[in-house]
């Protein structure tokens, strides 16, 4: 009778064991796009100067280079990247693993490219392929931009002044109220709160500088300069924290809005879909990243290509734990999930804090903020069929901005 009841017990376990297993899912294939390492500003000092009324940190590099302790995070975070990919099956942390890092053709992106291979695969030949540093890659600026600077769009903000504004041009100008203004004006400094300049396109151009001033300072914190070199000895966490919230507005107008949106990122959308098709079998017009063999694309690009990509897939991840939506290190994770029922699509978000960010340390498990983010056609599902996406996108994509073809990118050893 026991032998009965405990044969019956494992049968009734297996039974409620089985619609688990039914459900089961494996990563098949991920695409990473990441933003490069922390780099200098990308202005001079001298050009930066009209809007402080003292001078800003000197940097260790040339203006827009990766720094040395941006190229060490980005190994430090190539390195927690590899136990993640490990640990979700995509490969056993050898020098075979079927991994491909694509860079942007800018130095800062090809600088990043190499440190993050050398955090991938440490002991191995690995490279990593981009174009020459003279050399426009579609996949990150679309159409014809190889001698143009990416220029954002001046938008005029919906309220004005943003809550933060004020802040930063207290920070900038090291005092506040109208007798500050005022002095700073007969000084000939650029104010991003002038009253005699009180328009739409004056607010506009106002929030353009600013989303760029806030992520200057929030750099010098990311580059762990000390607390005294960070916004003249103002830039704690907090204040950091609170005036980068303005080049999220910018970006939120100007990158992620659509079409802008889609007009930047189609391409590298429609590539990104097509190496998901091809390791779920479906044959695409447009060329994959990679040969089916592969089963990791990391793609190191820009901020840009972050707020894009967010405008098409109609993505937020903003979250107060880090408080910067496009931090160096941020990436977009598309992953191809291979069902019992078929294929889907999951999106997530894995962001650097800024103390992570600050300490080149990203071994614990807090210092990315994570997101599972989901998909408009599929509301409220952590994952959507790839069909159900792909059909999705047709209606939101450019094609006009699409190249069926990929760039033939020579690899580079570190």
């Amino acid at each position: 009778m026991k032998h009965t009841l405990l044969r019956a017990c494992l049968f009734a376990a297996t039974l409620a064991a089985w619609p688990v297993l039914a459900q089961s899912e494996e990563v098949a294939a991920r695409v990473i796009v990441l933003r490069h390492g922390v780099r200098s500003p990308t202005s001079s000092p001298d050009e930066l100067a009209p809007y402080a009324n003292r001078p800003w940190t000197h940097w260790p590099v040339a203006p827009g280079v990766l720094t040395e302790h941006g190229a060490q995070g980005i190994t430090a975070l190539g390195q927690r990247i590899q136990r993640m990919l490990v640990a979700d099956g995509l490969g056993h942390g050898q020098c075979d693993d079927p991994w491909l890092v694509i860079a942007d053709s800018t130095p800062r992106n090809r600088a990043s490219g190499a440190a993050l291979v050398k955090g991938l695969q440490p002991s191995c030949e690995a490279g990593y392929v981009a174009l020459e540093a003279k050399q426009n890659n579609n996949l990150f600026h679309f159409a014809d931009k190889s001698d143009a600077k990416d220029e954002d769009a001046a938008v005029t903000p919906p309220n004005w002044p943003p809550s933060a504004l004020a802040e930063l041009q207290s920070l900038l100008l090291g005092c506040s109220g109208d007798a500050c203004l005022q002095d700073a004006s007969k000084q000939g400094r650029k104010l991003l709160l002038d009253p005699a300049h009180d328009d739409d396109a004056a607010h506009a151009k106002a929030l353009k500088s600013a989303g760029s001033l806030s992520e200057n300072l929030m750099l010098e914190y990311a580059q762990a300069f000390p607390p005294a070199q960070v916004a003249w000895g103002k830039g704690d966490a907090a204040t950091i924290g609170r005036i980068i919230t303005l080049h999220n507005l910018q970006f939120a107008l100007s990158k992620k809005s659509m079409p802008a949106g889609a007009k930047a990122s189609s391409n590298l959308v429609a590539h990104i879909m097509a190496t998901l098709q091809q390791s779920a079998g479906v044959t695409s017009a447009v060329a994959p990243l990679a040969t089916a063999k592969t089963r990791t694309v990391l793609l190191v690009g820009h901020d840009t290509n972050l707020a894009n990509l967010a405008g098409v897939f109609d993505l937020d991840w903003h979250d107060a734990r880090q408080p910067d939506d496009y931090p160096p290190g941020g990436a977009l994770v598309f992953d191809l999930l291979k069902r019992k029922d078929g294929y889907a699509v999951r999106v997530s978000s894995w962001m650097p804090t800024l103390a992570a960010l600050r300490q080149a340390d990203f071994s614990k498990d807090a210092a990315l903020v994570r997101h599972t983010l989901p998909l408009a056609p599929c509301h409220g599902q952590d994952s959507c069929p790839l069909a159900t996406v792909a059909s999705w996108l047709d209606g939101r994509l450019d094609r006009g901005s699409i190249d069926p073809a990929i760039p033939a990118m020579p690899l580079n050893r570190p």
